[in-house]
């Protein structure tokens, strides 16, 4: 049985993930393996990391001052 990348990887993993924070070694490569090697699922994984990265930029740049 093939899970769809929604169901693999929990929001939380990927919110660690994308902040670098991410403790449990195995499933940070298993993320990296699905984006590097362009497995089946990687496309939905990486808009959902985009969400993860998008949204601390903002975050960041907010609290720095920055109006990017």
């Amino acid at each position: 049985m093939v899970l769809c990348m929604k169901n693999k990887f929990t929001d939380k993993e990927l919110m660690a993930f994308a902040d670098g924070e991410l403790d449990n070694l195995h499933t940070s490569m298993d993320i990296l393996s699905v984006l590097i090697d362009k497995k089946k699922g990687y496309e939905e994984l990486g808009k959902r990391l985009q969400v993860y990265t998008t949204t601390r930029t903002a975050l960041l740049n907010t609290l720095l001052g920055e109006k990017k």
